[in-house]
């Protein structure tokens, strides 16, 4: 009970430290990073990572959650000798929303599946997990193990609708002071930065901790660190752990999608309309109304490029036939205007391929998908379409990276 104490008093000091610490300058021994690899099931299309946790070091696959508060693992008791629950009374309770706390019992908790929106129930506690530094980084590398605070869902069933073989989820949530974001910042001093990399050529990984973000570069038979253009990141006063940002109109081919501007602001009260980001979904959903906007300019697009509309694939609705497409689909070099574009207030984020799906060597659609009449938000950009993101949150903005022909494959 007392190591259980004293591991809490740390935890409790370390968090009062955060916010000195993210804002520490950078120096010449700032820690390198860390990396994961990221695995995604065929199945269901979630994304994963696998931490290794406990003692003896078990490997444990999480889905990612971007907006997730915490980490959380279905419970397991007796897997892990360093395994500890911590109290009601200790600071890391009082730093997760929507507790219960009764004294000399742990901390309850109640995580949440991104997939099914279920709430359950849980404890929080801590254990050693290994991370692995960012081997493009010239920083020094980080101490593996530490110890990391989770929730311990105790909910039975609660893994229905994750893929397979996962055991929890990994939460990314913007604000929660117990994401991995944060715990990684406060663990290792390092900024509250990750990078997502979806690009599905050589390897999906996510970055904690900010550059360098190596990749191939065809052209010069080397290897180039990625350059990235940047856009406020939005707090949506409901949803303050999601990523939004401040889109202002779509643009597919040079032409402006005519939208109703009312759709693309957050309302201050209710939390609703906006656009975020959001690995969970697939291809990037769109309010109805917006919806066949988009879809009208893009088979307008293609009766003037002499493209053939074929019967729609589920779950697309507008679909071509692959042999009338332009040459540049297969070539992968830049086009202009681009086939795709998110217009944020001064600049614009390409999105070149990813636009139109594959569905088989015969046919194309375009990758969005109808979210319906009233959905919660109104844009919501999918994982299809990501390639490249770095979440700056310690700056509160949203990188990108404009797409060129060798980030294609």
């Amino acid at each position: 009970m007392a190591s259980a104490y004293f591991y809490s008093s740390i935890i409790q000091f370390i968090v009062l430290l955060f916010f000195f610490i993210s804002q520490l300058p950078s120096t010449s021994s700032h820690a390198a990073g860390i990396v994961f690899d990221l695995g995604r099931d065929s199945s269901t299309l979630q994304y994963w990572i696998k931490i290794n946790q406990g003692t003896p070091l078990t490997s444990i696959k999480l889905v990612l959650d971007l907006g997730g508060k915490f980490p959380w693992l279905q419970c397991h008791k007796g897997s892990s000798s360093s395994f500890r629950r911590i109290k009601c009374t200790a600071s890391p309770c009082g730093m997760v929303s929507n507790i219960t706390c009764i004294p000399r019992k742990p901390c309850s908790i109640y995580p949440s599946n991104p997939v099914t929106q279920s709430v359950g129930n849980g404890e929080l506690a801590i254990d050693l997990v290994t991370v692995k530094s960012n081997p493009d980084s010239k920083g020094v590398p980080v101490v593996s193990p530490d110890r990391y605070a989770f929730g311990c869902a105790t909910t039975s069933n609660f893994l229905s609708g994750l893929f397979k073989g996962a055991e929890g989820v990994a939460g990314l949530g913007r604000s929660s002071y117990l994401s991995l974001v944060t715990q990684f910042a406060i663990n290792y001093r390092l900024p509250r930065i990750f990078a997502l990399e979806l690009s599905g050529g050589f390897s999906n990984n996510v970055y904690f901790g900010g550059g360098p973000y190596i990749h191939p570069d065809f052209s010069s038979e080397s290897n180039t660190n990625r350059v990235l253009e940047y856009t406020p990141l939005l707090i949506n006063p409901k949803s303050s752990d999601d990523y939004f940002v401040d889109l202002k109109s779509i643009q597919i081919h040079g032409k402006t999608v005519p939208i109703d501007k009312k759709l693309l602001s957050i309302n201050k009260v209710t939390g609703i309309g906006g656009t975020k980001i959001d690995i969970q979904t697939p291809h990037t959903t769109l309010e109805t109304s917006i919806y066949k906007a988009v879809i009208k300019v893009y088979n307008e697009w293609a009766k003037s490029e002499n493209i053939t509309i074929v019967a729609a694939v589920a779950p697309f609705t507008s679909c071509y036939k692959s042999s009338t497409l332009p040459s540049w689909l297969e070539s992968g070099f830049p086009i202009s205007p681009p086939s795709l574009a998110f217009v944020f207030p001064k600049n614009q984020w390409n999105v070149a391929w990813w636009d139109l799906f594959k569905v088989n060597d015969a046919v194309h659609c375009v990758a969005f998908v109808d979210g319906g009449l009233m959905p919660l938000t109104s844009i919501v950009i999918g994982a299809a379409q990501i390639g490249f993101l770095e979440f700056d949150i310690s700056r509160s903005r949203l990188g990108f990276m404009q797409p060129n022909y060798m980030s294609r494959f």
